[in-house]
């Protein structure tokens, strides 16, 4: 783990308290100096951190979307990393897991610099998100451990229909919906056990539009995606976004513990978007067209051609008219 990240972690998991300089150094193994390098990096990426004489430096919240004490409450046994913004939720999860962490581990911000989606694309964070990865720890085989992105789309769906009320569909395979609208994408990325063939962990990283308002996203994005809320002041009371990251959390955690029962499956096709519909595949930057017949019992999307043809996409990626 680089000096920087080091910092990071150590702040965020003393939260608004001032550590000095020398029990960072101490505890990281470190030169001041190499602390004083790494703070002001952290501080380049828009990380706010507060430094006082005599006291040392503290990370600080830019507004309260997360309250740390709930979340803990909350998600006992689960490992927390809280952060106002952050290049990249991923990115910060995959080295605590590469770094051996045991517990699961949520990695939380309200926006990001650097985020990404599938295929190396950008995901546009603006403040006012829900950008968390979650590292997991699955015991499953290979096979079963690829259904963890079906189980994310329907626990992330799940939750925003407990605690929201907003009912979100599913496209196909990593995104969800809601009035013909993106609101939020996940990307799961495994750590490899070669010698036991299997993954050692998991990062599922799950980005929800929860009340961004909608000039806050790029021009290019706006007649696309949209949020549950239209903004901080169109939250309703009684609704926080702890609550629903936590229920999140909690669902997918279950499902992961079973992934071989498939306790999901059958709620992932209830709130597919694509089944019956004429689709486009697009795969190696090549498109045809088909129609999506059903979802096999490997999260598989079953399709048609025009001649009759069945196939079985594992992977690839989908358009749809929503209103075909």
């Amino acid at each position: 783990m680089n000096t920087a990240i080091a910092v990071l972690s150590y702040l965020s998991q003393n939260q608004d308290t001032y550590v000095s300089g020398q029990i960072l150094a101490t505890e990281l193994g470190v030169s001041r100096s190499a602390i004083w390098k790494a703070i002001e990096a952290l501080r380049d990426e828009g990380h706010l951190i507060d430094a006082v004489t005599n006291r040392g430096y503290a990370l600080k919240r830019r507004e309260d979307l997360f309250s740390r004490e709930k979340l803990e409450r909350l998600l006992p046994g689960v490992v927390l990393h809280l952060f106002d913004t952050i290049d990249s939720t991923n990115r910060y999860a995959r080295q605590l897991a590469s770094d051996g962490c045991t517990s699961p581990t949520l990695v939380l911000a309200s926006s990001q610099s650097g985020g990404r989606g599938r295929l190396g694309r950008q995901f546009a964070s603006p403040k006012g998100g829900i950008y968390l990865s979650l590292v997991l720890h699955p015991t499953s085989s290979f096979q079963e451990a690829s259904l963890i992105t079906s189980a994310a789309a329907v626990s992330a769906a799940s939750a925003i229909e407990q605690v929201c009320s907003i009912k979100c569909g599913i496209k196909w395979v990593n995104d969800l919906f809601l009035d013909g609208k993106k609101v939020g994408g996940i990307l799961t990325e495994g750590v490899m056990d070669v010698e036991r063939g299997r993954f050692s962990s998991v990062v599922v990283g799950i980005g929800i539009n929860f009340a961004t308002p909608q000039q806050a996203y790029p021009p290019a994005l706006r007649p696309i995606v949209k949020s549950l809320y239209e903004g901080p002041d169109r939250i309703p009371e009684g609704i926080d976004a702890s609550t629903l990251v936590a229920t999140l959390v909690r669902l997918l955690i279950g499902y992961s513990n079973a992934l071989g029962e498939r306790l999901f499956l059958e709620e992932y096709r209830r709130r597919s978007i694509v089944l019956g519909k004429e689709i486009v595949i697009l795969q190696q930057k090549k498109e045809r067209r088909a129609k999506a017949l059903s979802i096999d019992e490997n999260a598989h999307l079953v399709v048609v051609d025009s001649e009759g043809n069945e196939e079985v996409l594992a992977s690839g990626e989908i358009s749809i008219h929503l209103d075909a």
